[in-house]
C-alpha cells in the first residue's frame, strides 16, 4: 500500500532504522486509511503510523504505540471522524 509519494518520502527517512520500522508497519498493516486531506494512516497491531501530507520538516511520518491492540484500533477508528487527522 505504497504510492510513489509515500515511497519517495520513505526513501528520504533518516536514520535507516526508522525507515525499516515504518516499512514493516506498512507491509504488515491490518488496516489502511487515506483521508480526504491526503493524510495516510496504517494500523499494525498496537502501532499506528501516519504520513502527513503537509509537513514542515523532512520526515512526514509519525507513529504511536498503544498498550493493547483494542486501544490502537479505537484510536485508529477515531481518525476516520476527526478532521485534524
Amino acid at each position: 500500500m505504497l504510492d510513489n509519494i509515500t515511497e519517495k518520502n520513505l526513501n528520504n527517512v533518516i536514520p535507516e532504522d526508522y525507515k525499516n520500522r515504518y516499512r514493516a508497519i506498512m507491509d504488515s498493516c491490518s488496516e489502511y486509511l487515506v483521508k480526504h486531506n491526503g493524510n495516510k494512516h496504517w494500523l499494525c497491531g498496537t502501532k499506528i503510523l501516519t504520513e502527513w501530507k503537509e509537513c514542515l520538516h523532512s520526515n512526514p511520518f509519525e507513529s504511536w504505540n498503544f498498550p493493547t491492540e483494542a486501544i490502537a484500533r479505537e484510536s485508529f477508528n477515531e481518525r476516520n471522524f476527526n478532521e485534524e487527522y
